[in-house]
């Protein structure tokens, strides 16, 4: 199936237990969307974004990810970024910070290929929100000096 983008419904929040995640960090409030596939119960969403330069280039971005039973929180900052007339959207993203729980470090880079597919669906429907301006999405995602 993949993933989707689709609203939080209320069952999700309590499955999910949701209302507990939102206390973790002590900045912002995560959206109320997210890009989800059901088969493999794993999803992202968008926790807090920070814009640190004067001229506003600079975005660095945490997420929740949640893949297999494992909740993972991902600080991101996006080096490049550009939408294409035609409605493709490309993101050259660096990971900083991968907390990953114990149980599922060994299983780091599958978490991060998992990680990469639901970015590039998330700013898929990003664009659908905003007018269907994207229509398919392409991320490089580096990680301590390797491109994903």
């Amino acid at each position: 199936m993949g993933y989707v983008n689709e609203k939080i419904s209320q069952e999700d929040r309590l499955k999910y237990d949701l209302a507990t995640i939102d206390k973790r960090l002590p900045f912002g409030s995560p959206a109320r969307d997210w890009a989800i596939d059901r088969e493999r119960e794993s999803w992202v969403r968008l926790y807090r974004q920070l814009t640190d330069k004067d001229d506003g280039t600079e975005i660095r971005t945490y997420w929740d990810f949640y893949w297999k039973g494992s909740l993972v929180l991902v600080e991101t900052i996006a080096l490049k970024r550009f939408r294409s007339d035609d409605g493709v959207y490309y993101g050259y993203i660096r990971v900083l910070r991968l907390d990953v729980p114990d149980n599922a470090l060994p299983n780091k880079s599958e978490i991060l290929q998992e990680f990469k597919a639901a970015l590039e669906a998330h700013f898929i429907g990003i664009g659908i929100r905003v007018g269907g301006k994207t229509k398919s999405c392409k991320v490089d995602l580096e990680y301590e000096g390797e491109v994903i």
